[in-house]
């Protein structure tokens, strides 16, 4: 398995030296964290699932999802709406770490993307569209500053 993922990596590394460097910026594993759903919570999940490799499938949209905006908690069991410009939508919920992926042989979208959060009753609106690339974590990288918005998350304090 690990000679498959170094080949991977040497690979994509020659082809699109960019993309490897991206993929190697989001560092090793975490021990004791198998490869899956459950994997590299918060970091872009589509620098490897893009079709570039070396994640396997290829998602259309992924990322992770929080409690609040300064309490980056996992928040499993949100459901994730996401509706593209022609009205096709198709969902997803986070799993036990926050995560949500939907794999590109699922959904074909057009852009722009609107997305919505759910869990219970409460339901929370991304104020802006998705434009192109709908792996969350590359715009949404942590507490926000002037190049980055805050990690996702479903409550702002008091709601």
């Amino acid at each position: 398995m690990k000679l498959h993922v170094a080949l991977a990596l040497f690979l994509t590394a020659c082809l699109d030296p960019q993309h490897g460097d991206a993929v190697e910026d989001l560092g090793p594993e975490v021990a004791g964290i198998r490869t899956g759903p459950t994997h590299r919570a918060g970091q872009p999940c589509t620098t490897c699932h893009s079709g570039k490799g070396p994640g396997s499938p290829e998602f259309v949209a992924a990322g992770t999802i929080y409690a609040s905006r300064i309490n980056l908690v996992a928040m499993p069991g949100v459901t994730v709406v996401l509706t593209d410009a022609n009205g096709s939508t198709e969902t997803a919920v986070s799993n036990e770490v926050g995560n949500f992926y939907i794999e590109s042989s699922r959904w074909s979208p057009t852009y722009p993307v609107h997305v919505e959060l759910q869990s219970g009753a409460f339901t929370k609106q991304m104020k802006t569209r998705i434009g192109r690339n709908a792996g969350c974590g590359f715009c949404h990288q942590g507490t926000g500053d002037s190049s980055h918005s805050p990690a996702v998350f479903l409550k702002d304090i008091g709601e």
